[in-house]
């Protein structure tokens, strides 16, 4: 059974921080971890209560103390007075057996027994006083160090971080055979009618064949009554032996041709019936050719836990690069920026190279002519 994981992408101060990826014990605590999940992709849509969105999406980090933990999930007044859960209200508590005895375990918060919503924490070091008291529903299995960054934020005396700390974005991480199981039903429905028009020009087939063999039978025996024969059995030169003998040579060359134009019209059927295929296949999107890519998809490709830590690990690594680059762009056109305003306050002089040597902008200097 593979544990559900989801993320969440965190920004601080208004800059990208990274992301955190957990993993989510629905084996010891699933009804926990189905309402973290959920309120994760935002699927609930709005509550019933509140009229919120069931979201974390947006959501603040309102609690942080250096090496004990950092609290957040609520996404109803933000302060750590509010937060609802997915089941209309607070639910009771799954899974106290687990003992917080590391850093980086997802927690519920609560008021006392029973009083789980949406709030959770995650800790920072060993929490051993909270034993038996809240329910360890997951763990971050990567982007430790941005929960490290967030811990890092300077707080006022209420714990609160100075800096906003919100939850950019956040989903669920699905792994490539779950999201291909779905494909193969699809499938199953769009070739059920392929089927019944193979069986119905297989039926068409064996009528065209009785049909094409009836004729030949019918020559056959019409050329063998010819008025020729007629004339040549009512002589009285020939005898009966030499007319039966003209009577079987000509069946027997009736029956030739007969073979071979119910092989010439076998050969024109098949040609006949392959156009008809291609023409009837045609249009509707390439039946033939889509059928055996789609059979090819629909076989799970199945992807190992290590394979999927992998991709996770290379997706987290273009995801930095990217923001790096955003940052690098961002600053690089800061400093043009502060380079023309103070080009502008000079004069139009500027310090360029190592030797700060002075540079005359020759369009402000035209200008203040």
């Amino acid at each position: 059974m593979v544990r559900p994981r989801v993320f969440f992408d965190v920004s601080i101060d208004n800059q990208p921080a990274g992301r955190i990826i957990f993993e989510l014990f629905n084996d010891t605590a699933p009804k926990t971890s189905e309402n973290f999940r959920a309120l994760c992709t935002g699927e609930k849509g709005l509550s019933p209560l509140s009229e919120r969105p069931l979201y974390y999406k947006n959501s603040i980090i309102h609690r942080s103390i250096k090496g004990f933990m950092i609290q957040g999930g609520d996404f109803t007044k933000r302060n750590g007075t509010g937060g609802e859960s997915i089941y209309g209200g607070p639910f009771p508590d799954e899974d106290l057996s687990r003992a917080l005895d590391s850093p980086g375990l997802l927690c519920m918060a609560n008021k006392g027994p029973n009083t789980n919503n949406s709030q959770f924490f995650i800790t920072l070091a060993e929490c051993s006083h909270l034993n038996g008291k809240h329910v360890v529903f997951g763990r971050v299995i990567r982007g430790f160090d941005v929960v490290e960054r967030i811990a890092e934020v300077p707080t006022d005396e209420k714990d609160r971080p100075r800096a906003p700390v919100v939850i950019a974005n956040c989903g669920e991480l699905m792994l490539r055979a779950q999201a291909q199981q779905k494909k193969p039903e699809a499938r199953e429905a769009s070739e059920s009618p392929s089927d019944s028009d193979s069986e119905a020009e297989r039926r068409h087939r064996k009528k065209r064949r009785h049909r094409s063999s009836s004729p030949d039978r019918s020559r056959s025996r019409t050329r063998s009554h010819s008025p020729r024969s007629r004339s040549r059995s009512h002589s009285p030169s020939r005898s009966r032996s030499r007319d039966s003998s003209d009577r079987e040579r000509k069946r027997h060359k009736s029956h030739k041709k007969s073979k071979k134009e119910k092989k010439h019209k076998s050969k024109k059927h098949r040609k006949s019936r392959s156009e008809a295929r291609s023409r009837s296949r045609s249009p509707s999107g390439a039946r033939s050719r889509s059928r055996s890519p789609s059979r090819r998809s629909a076989e799970p490709v199945s992807e190992t836990e290590s394979q999927y830590d992998a991709r996770l690990e290379r997706e987290e690594k273009e995801r930095i690069e990217a923001a790096r680059k955003r940052e690098l762009e961002r600053i690089a056109r800061r400093l043009k920026e502060e380079e023309e305003r103070r080009a502008k306050e000079n004069g139009g002089v500027r310090f360029k190279g190592r030797g700060r040597m002075k540079y005359l902008d020759p369009e402000l200097q035209r200008d203040r002519s």
